[in-house]
């Protein structure tokens, strides 16, 4: 983000006020504008060439030959695997489908992808919601001279404003010091001092 606030500062000579707000760009919409671009590109090339086969006397009479045999594919169609294929060749026909075949795993990987950063989001949205609630329950906490310990037993949430001496929370058995650190005491009676938070 840097980097671009002073590419803009650099480029356009402008104050930092002036640059764009990169934060509010929308990159999916920038990147689906790209793809389109690319897509009508790759498609205006698509159909030169299959126009350019279409008026080839060769494929022409290629396209003949394929329908006395019982060929239904249109000219169009045709002209397009002609090309697509080097003219029908058994070294471009293994080319094509190997290139769709290549594609194929290149789209389902993409969608893999998409797929694995879309729960990785959800994931990131619920840790999110998490903390926040965790946050507020442990403000909650606080106004009552509470906080949450972390304890080999789990999260317990403990009066941290009590006298120093043994306490019962929970069905387990806790030590507070004069100097109001807790303690975690095991039923064989071995003892582990415990912290504030999770």
């Amino acid at each position: 983000m840097k980097k671009l606030l002073s590419l803009c500062m650099l480029l356009t000579g402008t104050a930092w006020s002036q640059c764009p707000d990169f934060t509010q760009m929308d990159i999916s919409g920038l990147y689906n504008q790209r793809v389109q671009q690319n897509n009508a590109y790759f498609q205006s090339q698509t159909q030169q060439i299959v126009q350019a086969n279409m008026a080839n006397p060769r494929v022409q009479l290629a396209y003949q030959q394929y329908r006395a045999q019982g060929g239904q594919a249109s000219f169009q169609e045709f002209a397009y695997y002609y090309a697509a294929t080097g003219g029908f060749s058994q070294q471009g026909i293994q080319n094509y489908n190997q290139t769709s075949q290549d594609i194929s795993a290149q789209q389902q990987k993409a969608w893999d992808g998409y797929r694995q950063a879309q729960q990785q989001r959800q994931q990131a949205v619920q840790q999110w919601q998490n903390g926040y609630s965790r946050n507020q329950n442990e403000a909650g906490y606080n106004l009552n001279s509470q906080a949450t310990y972390s304890t080999p037993v789990g999260p317990q949430v403990l009066n941290y404003n009590s006298q120093p001496g043994y306490y019962q929370y929970n069905g387990q058995t806790y030590y507070k010091d004069p100097r109001g650190n807790y303690y975690y005491i095991y039923p064989n009676g071995t003892v582990q001092q415990i912290q504030a938070g999770w």
